[in-house]
């Protein structure tokens, strides 16, 4: 039930989406890939190795996650 409630919370609210680059720390390692995809049970993430990770979704909301930072486009129109 945790795993569904996380699931929730991930998907509206948590800073990192599908497609950011994160970095999960860990007391014993940190983990670090690009999430592919957000399921009901666990986030897949893609390592620069090409290797593939699956977390599960209440160990991803217990842990200190870094999301590299992303460019957005600005909302704000220049005017020349």
């Amino acid at each position: 039930m945790s795993n569904i409630t996380s699931t929730t919370i991930i998907f509206f609210a948590h800073p990192a989406g599908i497609g950011d680059k994160v970095k999960i720390l860990d007391v014993e390692f940190a983990v670090e890939g690009t999430i592919i995809d957000i399921g009901l049970f666990f986030i897949i993430l893609q390592g620069e190795d090409g290797s593939v990770l699956s977390i599960p979704n209440n160990l991803f909301m217990q842990k200190a996650v870094v999301r590299e930072d992303r460019s957005r486009p600005s909302s704000k129109t220049k005017e020349a």
